[in-house]
């Protein structure tokens, strides 16, 4: 599930929290975006964005899935075809797309089945992505059928697969999709990054080169910019704590097993609201709770806004701790209905950052929202 952006209307967030509500984006490139802000065209630095809102974009495809799901998170329809180890994407609104195939979590064909078969194949194909390990899901007639095989070649009309300890030629007209366990990790990239989605929720991650009146660029691919309905920044001077992985966590609960905190969702699933307002990232968790990541001291700043969901009903009430190194950097108490409170902290050296959620005078729904957790690079604060 794709949450709503933190800004309702058109407009670009930088990375120390400050909104441009109601910049029109003109054009850019990996150095400086302008926007029209007022009438008044003004320039910023791309290592200072943190994401760009888009009007409404046009309409996905009609088209029952997505067909091309890679390790990161993205997500596209179209056409997906392969050389090799290389596969290719083409649609109507995305040009030129290519990935790796150890990029890649699966491919969905969507080989043409009965109608009414459909969703029972793309239900078959869901779970063994979910699932996340090396199968191939074979057409046979009314039933989906699974089977163990990882993908090592796609080429036109066959796929070559190690099914067992043998290597096999398989043709790809009775296959409807396959998924790969992730084996290692994959190289992160240089300099900044766009992370570009779709109206309909298709998402892809790119190395930002331009924007043009007509187009969203990066490498080989181009975006039709009309369909495009946000653009976040990513790169090295700038990480969400979403994308972290805590190196301890500790959640309790006044009656049976605690909710896991989520990313980029309030912790009983859905988008984080505060106060009305929906965000795109952050992280959703239930007081009393305690995230500590590890920031090795190379950011600057740390942006957070504190508030607790709308989902917590009239009894939400917590306190908001944020510590570096066991030092308190900040406190506050929000209470359901509170607008977020923005915190802006200087982190310069800091090795353990750690985020705790504390109860209030009720345990009862206390649902709290770190929304747009992010550390930042001093150099981002320029321009």
């Amino acid at each position: 599930l794709l949450c709503a952006a933190v800004l309702a209307a058109p407009g670009a967030s930088l990375v120390d929290g400050t909104d441009l509500e109601g910049a029109a984006l003109i054009d850019g490139d990996a150095e400086t975006v302008r926007f029209d802000v007022g009438g008044q065209v003004r320039a910023v630095p791309a290592a200072r964005l943190v994401a760009i809102e888009m009007p409404p974009g046009e309409p996905a495809p009609a088209e029952d899935g997505f067909n091309l799901y890679l390790r990161n998170g993205d997500r596209l329809r179209g056409k997906v075809s392969g050389i090799g180890s290389v596969l290719t994407l083409e649609s109507s609104r995305v040009e030129g797309f290519t990935a790796p195939l150890d990029a890649v979590r699966g491919v969905r064909f969507g080989r043409v089945v009965a109608v009414h078969l459909r969703g029972r194949y793309a239900e078959a194909f869901e779970r063994e992505l979910e699932r996340g390990r090396d199968v191939i899901v074979a057409i046979r007639d009314a039933h989906p059928t699974p089977f163990a095989a990882r993908v090592l070649e796609v080429g036109e009309g066959t796929l070559q697969a190690r099914v067992g300890a043998e290597r096999q030629d398989l043709s790809s007209d009775r296959v409807y999709g396959f998924v790969r366990a992730a084996e290692g990790d994959l190289p992160s990239g240089e300099g900044v990054r766009i992370r570009v989605t779709l109206a309909g929720g298709e998402r892809v991650t790119l190395p930002f080169e331009r924007i043009t009146a007509s187009h969203v660029e990066g490498g080989q691919t181009r975006i039709a910019r009309a369909a495009v309905s946000r653009i976040e920044f990513v790169g090295p001077h700038i990480t969400h704590l979403s994308d972290l992985e805590p190196i301890d966590v500790q959640q309790a609960a006044l009656f049976g097993e605690a909710p896991k905190w989520r990313r980029d969702g309030m912790v009983l699933g859905g988008p984080l609201r505060i106060a009305g307002r929906t965000y795109a990232r952050g992280v959703g968790v239930q007081a009393r709770s305690r995230l500590e990541f590890v920031l090795n001291g190379r950011w600057d700043a740390f942006f957070v806004l504190c508030g607790i969901d709308d989902a917590a009903g009239p009894e939400g009430d917590a306190t908001f701790r944020v510590l570096g190194d066991g030092k308190l950097l900040a406190e506050v108490r929000r209470r359901h209905r509170d607008p977020a409170v923005p915190l802006r902290l200087d982190v310069k050296g800091v090795d353990r950052l750690v985020l705790e959620a504390l109860p209030g005078d009720s345990w009862v729904s206390d649902f709290c929202d770190w929304a747009e957790a992010r550390v930042y690079a001093a150099a981002s604060k320029g321009g």
